[in-house]
């Protein structure tokens, strides 16, 4: 038996997130510098916005770690990302579009700042 489709859906939940995180990180780096006059607001729907991601990233590592479910990051050509994952003793490759992963980190994050801001 392979991978079940709750595992297939933990892994690019996973992928999203971890990416998603990255990219939310640096731009709170970049608020902390900048000069805007509504800079604490910013940072607080950011912090905000972060928090929420680091609970559903928990969500998700608690599930792997109980289905035994590894994933790893690889190389990164331009046009595709890599992924390696393992499982139960399978092992699996997948391979986005970095445009298509953009576009679901954007939306993603999108929906996460207009949650927040109600």
């Amino acid at each position: 038996m392979m991978i079940t489709k709750d595992e297939q859906k933990a892994i690019h939940h996973y992928v999203l997130l971890t990416i998603a995180r990255k990219a939310l990180e640096k731009d709170l780096e970049r608020l902390k510098e900048s000069p805007l006059k509504l800079q604490p607001s910013y940072l607080t729907l950011t912090t905000t916005v972060l928090d929420q991601l680091g609970k559903e990233l928990g969500v998700i590592k608690r599930y792997m770690k109980k289905n035994q479910l590894k994933v790893e990051a690889g190389k990164n050509d331009g046009t595709f990302s890599h992924y390696s994952y393992f499982c139960r003793g399978y092992e699996g490759h997948n391979h986005y579009l970095n445009v298509n992963l953009k576009n679901q980190v954007t939306q993603y994050i999108t929906n996460c700042f207009s949650n927040g801001a109600k």
